[in-house]
């Protein structure tokens, strides 16, 4: 069957969490294939993942088999997804490999909400920030540029250049955008090309957060892998493409090269480093103990647990600390435009 490309799409991973959980269950009941497709296109899905139900229960139709008309799809379904549909096909433990696909995708989503929480405080402030200055350069400023025109007061050095700013952004305004496009993209996303792409997973590796983040999504990824008894390098294999973070790709690189060579996962986890030595300890006592799906799953959650305590303690310096870089903008800017009109006014400095 001819593939149809879907442009411009992106992973749903919510969608994939319910196609696939629902696959499971209805394959566990017994239902046949084709049944299962029409169940799945009640579902309340993406436009897009119902489209292509539909011409990958064609694609079965004609005789291919579920995971190549899953790749028709590559763009809707990320490799990790077609993979072990894949592996539960060869080795008929459709069941596992579906549930083990909507753990890996509800943990992909808690991820990415992690992330975005973080995130959002920091980014409101940025903004606010932006914005405010914006607003300064173009209103407030020139309004006290007229005040002290009209004062005959000298005028601060700072206040001056601001005013000259605001009177070019107003006068050339498609100039400045292309000035602020080169000057805030596109040349740092060059000098991050050029200088700073190798070295910058190795910066963040030294910090803590951003480290123990890393750890705690190898090892939730690995727990999803060996419970749903999928074979492990395959797994890894598949992992690696699924993430853009080059240390993740590295570290799911380096465990499959390690495992291929007859190391054990606890000898690699040494060898390469950046784990916590608690880690190290928990995955050694799965592999003598013989319960790795367990420790792994219980030590997931451990992280997890750390991961969210540690970022809530960091936002809960950030909003105190936020308000004083408001405070401190508010107490420069009284300093720069405020204090020298007075100290003028009081000196007598106007006619």
């Amino acid at each position: 069957m001819k593939k149809i490309k879907l442009s411009f799409n992106k992973f749903n991973y919510s969608s994939l969490s319910l196609i696939s959980s629902n696959m499971a269950i209805l394959h566990k009941e017994g239902i046949s294939l084709i049944l299962i497709f029409d169940l799945l296109k009640e579902l309340p899905l993406n436009k897009n993942y119902l489209k292509s139900i539909d011409n990958i229960k064609l694609s079965v139709l004609e005789g291919n088999s579920l995971s190549d008309a899953f790749k028709n799809y590559d763009d809707l379904y990320p490799e990790f997804f077609i993979g072990m549909i894949s592996m539960g096909e060869k080795s008929g433990n459709h069941y596992e490999a579906l549930i083990g696909v909507e753990k890996y995708c509800d943990k992909i989503n808690f991820i990415k909400n992690t992330i975005k929480n973080a995130l959002s405080y920091p980014i409101f402030i940025l903004v606010s920030c932006l914005l405010l200055a914006i607003f300064m350069i173009l209103y407030v400023i020139p309004s006290f540029h007229d005040f002290y025109i009209s004062l005959n007061i000298n005028e601060p050095v700072i206040s001056s250049l601001c005013y000259k700013l605001s009177i070019f952004i107003k006068d050339n305004p498609f100039i400045f955008l292309v000035y602020l496009v080169c000057w805030g993209l596109v040349i740092p996303y060059l000098l991050y090309k050029t200088f700073f792409k190798e070295k910058l997973p190795r910066l963040l590796n030294k910090i803590g957060i951003y480290k123990e983040f890393n750890e705690f999504v190898f090892i939730s990824i690995l727990s999803i892998i060996i419970k749903s008894g999928i074979n492990l390098s395959n797994g890894l294999v598949y992992s690696s493409t699924s993430f853009k973070n080059r240390d993740l790709v590295h570290r799911f690189t380096f465990l499959n090269s390690s495992i291929l060579k007859g190391e054990s996962i606890s000898d690699a986890i040494r060898e390469m480093g950046n784990y916590s030595n608690y880690t190290k300890s928990i995955i050694k006592l799965g592999e003598e103990g013989g319960s790795m799906d367990e420790r792994l799953e219980s030590l997931s959650l451990y992280l997890e647990k750390r991961l969210i305590s540690k970022i809530n303690r960091y936002m809960a310096i950030l909003q105190p600390a936020s308000v004083v870089i408001m405070g401190g903008l508010v107490v420069i800017f009284l300093f720069i435009f405020i204090l020298p009109l007075f100290g003028a006014i009081l000196d007598g400095g106007f006619q």
